[in-house]
């Protein structure tokens, strides 16, 4: 039986006594959580609480019904209720101290893949990191790796483990993910030139199928440039 149909079913049980008992939040929940992120899914979800409703306002009143529909939204979108996204700005210290941020809170992976790193306080926090146990991989653009300024060697050099692209076009990505669950991405190089002169962005979030597609790319660029 598909998700939705399990998922109705459950809704149809739970209107026999007008609520979602705890066993049934229960359940509900774990099927819920199968159609997390398919909005498509949700949407049908949603059409079918509405028609449930519907059917038994005047068998057990508008409010209740009303009651027992909000329950089962709130259960529907209770994922996204636990995201968190946040933004940032330059020229100023805003994008800086987001990214030093990002990278100290990181406990156990840390995936970079930038333009190029010129900025010795963040190259700092990288090697930080490296060395309280986060394991962290670091893909640059080649010719931008060969700037003056630039510390890729310096972070080789330390024992963290980093890839060059080695096409004639550029690598000109700058994301980050930590622990496999927050993605950092924006327009800001991380260079000191960024933080004083430019205008650029950065985002943060913890939306999941959005860290799922940016990890995906960095392990694909990751097996292709090794």
């Amino acid at each position: 039986m598909r998700a939705i149909q399990q998922i109705e079913q459950v809704l149809e049980d739970s209107l026999e006594d007008f609520s979602i008992s705890r066993s049934e939040r229960k359940e509900l929940k774990e099927l819920l959580n199968r159609i997390q992120g398919n909005t498509s899914e949700q949407a049908k979800v949603r059409q079918v609480a509405f028609r449930l409703a519907t059917k038994v306002m005047n068998e057990i009143g508008e409010v209740a019904a009303m009651d027992w529909l909000q329950s089962v939204i709130k259960l529907l979108y209770s994922k996204e209720a636990s995201v968190k996204s946040s933004g940032y700005f330059s020229p100023g210290e805003d994008c800086l101290h987001c990214i030093q941020r990002f990278i100290c809170e990181a406990q156990n992976t840390l995936d970079i893949c930038v333009f190029t790193i010129t900025d010795n306080r963040i190259v700092d926090n990288i090697i930080d990191a490296h060395q309280r146990g986060v394991r962290i991989r670091v893909i640059s653009d080649d010719d931008k790796s060969e700037d003056l300024g630039s510390d890729f060697d310096y972070l080789e050099s330390k024992g963290i483990d980093c890839v060059h692209d080695k096409t004639s076009a550029h690598m000109h990505h700058k994301f980050a993910i930590a622990d496999d669950v927050k993605l950092l991405n924006g327009s800001y190089n991380w260079t000191r030139s960024a933080c004083i002169s430019n205008n650029e962005n950065i985002t943060v979030t913890n939306h999941k199928p959005l860290v799922q597609q940016f990890q995906k790319e960095f392990l694909r660029l990751w097996k292709h440039l090794r």
